[in-house]
């Protein structure tokens, strides 16, 4: 797990995931989508390319807006809708939007090589209203047919789940979302779909996707298509005491990845000194049960004895 550390220009400490890269693992081919941009407004988008092999990686960014078709952005005092990369061995690169328009512009982002592998990309979005930046969030890239995420939506704290899907494919696409309990159980809501056209792609908060829904759900959300791959991205957003739109990820999963029987380790729990941390616990497939036991570790590998609410 990586932390990246903000202090923001009010004097407060931000922080946010940024996914870690097995490097023993070959690196992709072909087309990747990112499925969520977001650019001005008080938004900024940072596309992070990370490239784990020897060898030079170059290619192409493109900007697409959310019915298929090119979306202008400014990057380093350049306005287009496409831009080059070129990522040197063991390396990276960042490509920035300006964030200085007051309109919005949003879509998606695809990164095409030139043949031969692709770099890792990783993205981050920040919001940053009135020239403050209150919050950070960065997200891995997450492809297939079938996802499952954690879903929230509470009047209490205003937390709302948000979901972004991008059509990897040339042809039109059609989106289930379907919702359980945490429970497992029908939510009581019935299933949604969403047309997309070819590249297309749609961002919207829970509450958008199901109107009837209420004010106070917690829930697991069913992502499925009929094309031949989506590109999908979580994020959990808050409004705090003071007003600021907080943001912050929740990955979903492919359900073809297969369930693991290991133990799993999170590398970093904090408590306390005005940190909480929340550990979020759901099936990977449907039908899927799994039992078993939460244990914490002090820093020196002993046991250490919490509060659980």
């Amino acid at each position: 797990m990586a932390l990246r550390g903000l202090t923001n220009e009010r004097s407060e400490f931000l922080m946010s995931t940024l996914p870690v890269i097995d490097t023993t693992a070959p690196p992709g081919s072909g087309t990747v989508v990112v499925p969520h941009f977001v650019d001005g407004g008080g938004w900024v988008t940072q596309i992070l390319l990370v490239n784990p092999t020897d060898n030079l990686m170059a290619g192409k960014v493109q900007f697409i807006s959310p019915d298929g078709t090119a979306a202008n952005v400014t990057i380093e005092g350049q306005t287009e809708s496409t831009f080059a990369y070129s990522v040197a061995g063991r390396s990276s690169q960042k490509l920035m939007t300006a964030g200085v328009t007051l309109t919005r512009t949003s879509g998606s982002v695809r990164i095409i090589p030139n043949g031969g592998p692709i770099p890792t990309p990783l993205v981050l979005f920040s919001s940053k209203p009135a020239m403050v930046t209150v919050s950070e969030a960065g997200v891995p890239v997450t492809s297939g047919t079938a996802f499952r995420m954690y879903v929230e939506s509470s009047g209490e704290g205003n937390i709302q789940s948000g979901i972004a899907v991008a059509n990897t494919s040339s042809s039109p696409a059609t989106v289930t979302f379907d919702l359980n309990t945490l429970g497992g159980a029908p939510a009581g809501v019935s299933p949604v779909t969403l047309n997309l056209r070819e590249s297309g792609q749609a961002a919207k908060f829970l509450g958008d996707i199901f109107p009837s829904l209420g004010s106070s759900f917690r829930g697991v959300l069913r992502i499925t298509t009929t094309s031949s791959g989506l590109s999908v991205v979580g994020l959990r957003t808050r409004v705090n005491e003071r007003g600021d739109f907080l943001i912050t990820t929740t990955p979903p999963t492919v359900e073809s990845n297969p369930a693991s029987k290991r133990e799993w380790l999170f590398p970093v729990l904090a408590d306390g000194g005005g940190c909480t941390t929340q550990f979020i616990l759901f099936s990977g497939t449907a039908g899927q049960s799994s039992s078993g036991t939460l244990r914490f570790v002090d820093q020196s590998g002993q046991s250490s004895t919490l509060t659980v609410y």
